[in-house]
């Protein structure tokens, strides 16, 4: 998933160096379907600015704690659209109010981005994965469905 090459000229813009890679199986070990797999492939879209910023070479345990702050966001900003409200990204913004500036510019720019590039995309993600094979690290997740809640603002 996260073996990334950056160009000399623009290393932060360089979108073609990065390579995504979308695991075919769920955490169960059968195949995602056509779905899922979409939903898969937005999120990664959705993530790219932050990962490309990611060092290359970064391990498994590094991504996955960024694609859990990444779906944590997503699934704060979609319920929010469900509920009409703020309180999960408020209660988003309130758990990293502690977190170095770096963590909660990204944050704040992935609260952002959600609302203007993926505000039509509504569906909140269930489980999600992060496997290594073969040396490379995937990823995938599943849709939830949106009848039942993900969060509890305080």
């Amino acid at each position: 998933m996260t073996r990334r090459k950056r160009s000399k000229q623009n290393p932060r813009k360089d979108p073609a160096k990065t390579r995504l890679w979308v695991s075919p199986f769920s955490e169960k070990g059968s195949l995602l379907n056509a779905q899922d797999e979409q939903i898969t492939q937005v999120i990664l879209t959705f993530a790219q600015p932050v990962l490309v910023g990611l060092p290359n070479g970064c391990s498994k345990a590094q991504f996955a704690g960024v694609m859990r702050t990444v779906l944590t966001v997503w699934n704060a900003v979609v319920k929010d659209a469900q509920d009409g409200g703020n309180q999960h990204e408020t209660a988003v913004l309130n758990t990293i109010a502690s977190a170095s500036k770096e963590v909660q510019l990204m944050v704040k720019r992935l609260i952002k981005r959600k609302k203007t590039k993926f505000a039509t995309e509504q569906r909140l993600i269930g489980q999600h994965w992060v496997h290594e094979q073969g040396g490379e690290v995937l990823f995938g997740c599943e849709e939830k469905q949106a009848t039942t809640s993900t969060f509890k603002a305080k």
